[in-house]
């Protein structure tokens, strides 16, 4: 390792070259004597290593024009701005999502949500990107995620990304009764818009959770006659903090939320009053 970072240091790409075919060597070597082994379950990959596959992918793909995400309009929905990793891994934490989890992103940017979650968890993920630079940027890093994983003979769960509106995606459509968590960074949506997520989320089955950077209900949310059939009744909130380098547009903490499908209070509800 000292002999690479040497060669990286003095920009000597012939030394690098060559201490690197001596690392492979030496590694080969130890994995012929039964000596090196993968020490992580098939399904999945560690939090680490699935970042550290991801920024290789960003570092191709987006970085060298990464200038293009910029061009959006200014406070409207389209607003770029990502979530980073370790915010991501703790989504990953909270809601518990696996192998077998449906995960979709609304709103996926450049799609690093989606293949982290894809390469973390061994899940289906699916995103999806209204805006073109984006959701171009999103196909591309897709496709390079699916050859770097099996040059590193990685297992990861099946990805999919699509450019669209995901109030009108027959995609999104098609996948929402089967997902087990959503993602919604609404951060600079407006009422209007997040009140048309409210009504796609009565397509949800029991459970599912939604996270999101504002509520779609306040905590303190009662069913009442007024409201037993609005969207909001059947979601349950629970608020996170998360702190600084958490989020690309900003370097101060905030905070999200995971609403959870819950329809149980609205029986209850009817219940009480004898209409169940």
């Amino acid at each position: 390792m000292r002999r690479l970072e040497r060669a990286r240091n003095r920009r000597n790409g012939l030394e690098f070259v060559q201490a690197v075919q001596t690392f492979n060597q030496l590694l080969d070597a130890e994995r012929e004597a039964g000596r090196a082994c993968q020490c992580f379950d098939d399904s999945c990959i560690p939090p680490d290593l699935a970042i550290h596959v991801i920024e290789q992918i960003y570092n191709r793909v987006v970085a060298p024009t990464v200038g293009l995400l910029r061009q959006y309009k200014a406070f409207s929905n389209n607003v770029y701005g990502e979530i980073l990793p370790i915010l991501i891994n703790e989504f990953i934490e909270k809601t518990h999502i696996t192998h077998n989890s449906t995960f979709i992103d609304l709103g996926c940017g450049i799609g690093n949500v989606v293949l982290q979650v894809a390469a973390q968890t061994g899940c289906h993920a699916s995103g999806i990107e209204i805006m073109k630079v984006p959701a171009r940027f999103a196909k591309r890093q897709a496709q390079e995620f699916e050859h770097r994983m099996r040059l590193y003979k990685l297992k990861h769960g099946s990805v999919q990304v699509w450019r669209g509106d995901f109030c009108e995606s027959p995609n999104i459509q098609r996948l929402l009764p089967k997902a087990d968590v959503l993602l919604v960074n609404n951060y600079a949506f407006d009422s209007k818009l997040n009140h048309n997520l409210l009504q796609l989320f009565l397509d949800l089955k029991e459970g599912t959770q939604i996270i999101s950077l504002k509520p779609f209900v306040t905590p303190d949310h009662k069913i009442s006659a007024r409201n037993i059939y609005s969207p909001e009744s059947i979601l349950t909130v629970r608020r996170y903090p998360y702190w600084s380098q958490c989020v690309s547009w900003t370097d101060n903490g905030g905070e999200y939320f995971i609403q959870t499908v819950d329809r149980s209070r609205i029986k209850e509800f009817l219940a009480s009053r004898g209409m169940a």
